[in-house]
């Protein structure tokens, strides 16, 4: 039986072996028969017969797939005339790492790169490298690293390379793979040992390259010149000079803050404005490349944007051939701030608000343009949440590494309260707006910034002189910040100093022209080179129970029309008008008119203002000729008295048709503690020809009680005090009268684009009036009134009231309309 078994497994074993031995036989004619044809094809594909060649070598892999100078011959004519495809990948898993041909292994590596397939190309990469040192397989490994983005491992590999045994051309990868990791010192060093061990097309562009990475631009320019292989890449020239101007507009915007900050004038933009000059010539020497023209465009938009060029800003966008949500974030921030500067707030949001989503990008600066994006869109709810945000988002400390330095409060958050104060004001919330900064100046008195923060609402709530006070903390500092200049120049033009606005203004448009309120000022300095307008008219109808009430009154229907026309100031303080006064109402003896035309001087200076008008009656029988004089002044932020005479003066019309004139005299005190606060008293004496002496005497307190975005609520007290003499007169003429008023004023901003708004006044007053040997009766009034501001020099308005009044224990119901406007020419 062993025997049997025996002899069995003999003759197994023989036929197994016959049968290997038959295979290999078959393998070894098969292959004999395939390297011809491989070597043939391969000559066919170097005569040009490429995809046929290509195509045939694929054939025979499938025949043959572990033919280690098949797959390789494959892979470098595939990789050398790029038809090396994504299903070509599977041919690689055929080779064999000891066999297969050192000739054909970088190209494996680099159709896998082509490809974008770095991890399989990577580990091909370090498969070769088990059995061959040479470093150029690290350099392979960690420039496929560094594209692959894994920065580690990249720089851990690369750390392992001693680059004096590098060759040139894995020099040149090398320096490659450091301006990816962003090693830009390495990268200088490989690139400038691989030209000085071979100055090829590859090595001399990694060290020019390598020149730019470290902003040796100038350096870079010379050598390209000098070399002709590189200045035959054009692509590598704009690249050169591109990065030459994108250092000169960092160290150009960076001169400009430091002037602005020293106070320099209008030099801070010479480096900024010669750049900008030779990017514009440089344009048209751009080359036909996409990618070279957006490089270019980009930075073209930033510098733009950096001087206040925003039309040219617009100008260059279409040429990106992008929309702009595809653009880096700094020509995103660029176009928002022009969007902002050009009264374009919605599309400033949109761009403002994309930038929130790039990682580690947003910053004050970002968060502050949506805010004004929101103001002037009026969302004053959405911005001021917004505010709320930016108090979790932004940082409260910047803190040093140097030891024993305590940390600081961040920039950031030091301009985030000054907007927090401003916010305040945009809200009309003034007194919290200044409580606010007079806070933070406490603590911090030698930020300059919340200084002239509070003097901005100090000057909102018409206290000019106190921002200068607060403004003068600062004379003799050097350099002048430009907040308190641009301040200053405000403050003039609000307590009336013609001649230092005007040298301030000068100085500013010269040193700031960009700047807006230097701009805004500069517009309404040049308001006082125009004829200007003003008129005011209403009309009334009166009813009574009593028809000979209206009678001794005004009639039964009044119309009072006032226009002025001024001449541009001269002398800076002085100028001309022409004034026309009409009065007149509806008697039962018929209709009376009180028509007046004067010529008049204006003289105004530093809050304090004198008129003198010569007035002449037309339409009138009786020669009339009339003085006009008044004088107001400002003592301070808070006083104000008033001066008045008039030999013509507003006596009722009834006196007029009877051939009477007379003479007025007035005296008035107006108080205010700011804006939301006033008060005032005034005394009129009038001495008329019929023998009637009438005293008047009243007064006023006026008290903001509501604030918010769109909507403000005062409160008026007043009160009247008439004593007339006993005499006979047509007219009403009481011995004495007296009356008590309150008014409830209300205003509502309903729509308002820059110097564009409409706002809708309301106004309601309930009083009582007596007189003697009458009780006292109740007075009643409302009005309701539209505001148009059409442009920033013209505005209009007209409204409609009624009222009733009684007078000899009567009522006067008086229905009436009112309408002005006024502009410049």
């Amino acid at each position: 039986m062993n025997k049997i078994n025996s002899k069995l497994n003999i003759l197994t074993l023989s036929c197994g072996t016959l049968l290997f031995s038959s295979f290999l036989h078959a393998e070894l004619i098969y292959r004999d028969s395939v390297d011809p044809q491989r070597e043939e094809t391969v000559g066919s594909i170097k005569q040009g017969q490429v995809d046929a060649g290509v195509q045939k070598l694929r054939q025979l892999l499938i025949l043959q797939p572990n033919n280690q100078k098949l797959i390789a011959d494959f892979v470098v004519m595939a990789y050398e005339h790029q038809k090396f495809t994504e299903q070509d990948i599977k041919y690689l898993s055929g080779i064999q790492n000891t066999q297969f041909p050192e000739y054909a292994k970088i190209s494996v590596i680099k159709a896998l790169r082509d490809l974008k397939k770095f991890e399989l190309a990577e580990q091909w990469a370090k498969k070769f490298a088990q059995d061959d040192p040479n470093q150029q397989w690290l350099v392979l490994i960690g420039v496929l690293q560094a594209e692959a983005g894994k920065t580690d491992q990249a720089k851990k590999t690369l750390s392992q390379i001693d680059i004096n045994y590098v060759e040139a051309d894995y020099l040149a990868q090398l320096a490659y793979a450091y301006r990816l990791l962003d090693m830009p010192i390495e990268e200088l060093n490989a690139a400038s040992l691989a030209v000085e061990k071979n100055q090829n097309s590859s090595t001399q562009e990694q060290y020019a390259l390598a020149l730019m990475v470290n902003a040796d631009y100038a350096k870079a320019e010379k050598y390209i010149q000098k070399n002709e292989s590189l200045t035959k890449n054009s692509q590598l020239r704009a690249n050169a000079k591109i990065g030459e101007f994108t250092q000169r507009i960092i160290n150009a915007v960076e001169y400009y803050k430091l002037s602005t900050y020293r106070d320099r004038g209008n030099v801070a933009y010479q480096q900024l404005d010669l750049v900008i000059a030779d990017m514009t010539k440089f344009e048209a020497q751009l080359p036909n490349d996409p990618n070279i023209k957006r490089k270019f465009y980009y930075e073209y938009i930033y510098a733009l944007n950096e001087r206040n060029w925003s039309e040219r800003v617009f100008e260059q966008i279409p040429k990106i051939g992008l929309p702009i949500d595809q653009m880096p974030a700094y020509v995103r921030h660029s176009i928002a701030d022009a969007y902002l500067k050009t009264q374009q707030p919605k599309l400033a949001e949109a761009q403002y608000k994309s930038l929130l989503k790039e990682r580690n990008y947003p910053n004050f600066k970002v968060y502050s343009g949506i805010y004004y994006a929101l103001i002037e869109q009026e969302k004053f709810q959405e911005a001021n949440q917004l505010l709320l945000d930016m108090d979790k988002l932004l940082p409260t400390f910047q803190y040093s590494n140097a030891k024993g330095v305590d940390k600081v409060t961040h920039d950031d958050r030091s301009e985030y309260l000054g907007l927090v104060g401003l916010n305040y004001a945009y809200r009309n919330e003034d007194a919290k707006a200044e409580q606010h900064f007079e806070e933070l100046v406490a603590k911090a008195p030698n930020n300059v910034i919340y200084q002239y923060h509070l003097a901005l609402i100090q000057r909102w709530r018409e206290k000019p002189q106190h921002s200068e006070w607060t403004l003068a903390q600062w004379d003799g500092v050097e350099p002048v910040d430009p907040g308190v200049r641009v301040n200053h120049l405000q403050n003039m033009q609000a307590l009336g100093d013609i001649q230092q606005w005007r040298k301030q203004n000068a100085y500013l448009m010269q040193n700031m022209p960009g700047d807006t309120a230097v701009i805004k000022s500069k517009k309404e300095l040049d308001d006082r080179n125009h004829v200007s307008i003003q008129h005011q008219s209403t009309f009334s109808e009166s009813e009574s129970d009593n028809s000979a009430l209206l009678n001794r009154l005004k009639g039964s229907q009044e119309q009072e029309n006032w226009t002025r026309i001024n001449s541009p100031w001269f002398y800076d303080n002085y100028r001309t008008y022409v004034d026309h006064h009409i009065r007149s109402a509806d008697y039962t003896e018929g209709k009376i008119d009180d028509q007046r035309l004067g010529l008049g001087l204006e003289w105004a200076s530093r809050r304090k203002v004198a008129n003198i008008m010569l007035s002449q009656s037309i339409d009138d029988q009786a020669d009339r000729f009339g003085v006009k004089l008044n004088w107001s002044q400002w003592l301070n932020d808070h006083w104000q008295y008033v001066l008045g005479f008039n030999s013509q003066a507003d006596i009722p019309l009834q006196a007029i048709r009877n051939g009477d004139e007379g003479q007025s005299y007035s005296v008035g005190m107006n108080w205010q503690q700011n804006e939301s606060r006033k008060a005032g008293a005034t005394y009129q004496l009038t001495d008329i020809d019929d023998g009637n002496t009438r005293q008047e005497f009243s007064t006023y307190f006026k008290q903001q009680i509501f604030q918010s975005p769109h909507h403000i609520t005062n409160l008026a007290l007043g009160g009247y005090y008439s004593q007339n003499d006993k005499v006979l007169v047509d007219y009403f003429n009481p011995e004495e009268s007296y009356s008590a008023e309150m008014t409830l004023e209300h205003d509502w901003m309903t729509w308002r684009r820059y110097d564009q708004y409409f706002q809708q006044h309301f106004q309601a007053t309930v009083g009582a009036f007596g007189q003697d040997g009458f009780s006292s009766k109740p007075i009643y009034n409302v009005f309701y009134e539209h505001d148009w501001k059409i442009n920033r020099t013209w505005s209009l308005n007209y409204g409609i009231g009624w009222g009733t009044h009684p007078y000899d224990g009567e009522d006067e119901k008086r229905t009436y309309g009112t309408v002005g406007f006024e502009g410049r020419f």
